[in-house]
């Protein structure tokens, strides 16, 4: 099964997301900063999604760690975000992909499709 980190501090929004992702075909594990990407061993999964404004390290910043890290360098980031100008910090980040705030169910499950 294809594993997908998703890390959001809103508990409503990560709430939100595990009821309209929690019949998907991958499984999801949800952290609430990025210092919990960080200080934690985990085994690299198929998919990183990170919002933007997290506590700890922001999701711009922790896209240029796993991206710049060998066990997790290879796996695909996307970035959630309300900024209009998120692209081009996402971008320089490496990250693979920008879904913008708000966006629909449907959207985001077809964004992590398109990745796994």
């Amino acid at each position: 099964m294809k594993k997908v980190i998703l890390v959001d501090d809103d508990e409503d929004i990560r709430e939100a997301l595990y009821l309209g992702l929690r019949n998907s075909p991958f499984e999801v594990n949800f952290f609430e900063s990025g210092n919990d990407i960080l200080t934690k061993d985990l085994e690299a999964p198929d998919l990183f999604i990170l919002d933007r404004n997290i506590s700890g390290q922001n999701g711009i910043e922790l896209c240029k760690f796993i991206k710049g890290d060998d066990k997790y360098g290879h796996v695909p980031v996307l970035i959630m975000s309300a900024y209009p100008d998120v692209h081009i910090s996402a971008a320089e980040a490496g990250a693979n992909d920008v879904l913008k705030k708000p966006f629909s169910l449907h959207a985001l499950r077809e964004m992590i499709h398109k990745y796994l």
